[in-house]
């Protein structure tokens, strides 16, 4: 008799629970991975504003607090503003009933000065 097959017959509940705990700490840990990787590549650092991107991109991307990007846009909280979905430029500008365009030419004025102010991190 295999060991797989004594433990299922002996010991169930605690041989799901470890499945459970392994896939679990399998996906957490891809999906962690997966976003180390990601902005890793120095193609997604100090990426130019565009209308698809939300604050919170902006600010992971040039290594700044989210409260400053939301500064610079003028709101406060860019996810209440819009509602459901995600806080997009294009999504905050119609919320503000501005261009996004205005608001892209605030983030690229703005974002050097910002960034050479930032404490030095990863």
């Amino acid at each position: 008799m295999s060991v797989l097959a004594r433990l299922w017959r002996e010991q169930r509940g605690v041989l799901i629970a470890f499945v459970l705990a392994l896939g679990l700490a399998l996906f957490f840990g891809g999906r962690m991975v997966s976003r180390a990787l990601y902005w890793a590549d120095p193609a997604h650092r100090q990426q130019a504003p565009e209308p698809w991107m939300s604050p919170g991109y902006i600010a992971r991307s040039w290594h700044l607090r989210i409260e400053d990007i939301d500064a610079v846009l003028g709101v406060t909280d860019g996810r209440a503003l819009v509602g459901k979905g995600p806080p997009t430029l294009e999504r905050i500008a119609a919320a503000l009933g501005v261009p996004v365009v205005d608001l892209i030419e605030r983030l690229n004025a703005a974002l050097p000065a910002l960034a050479a102010q930032a404490p030095p991190g990863p």
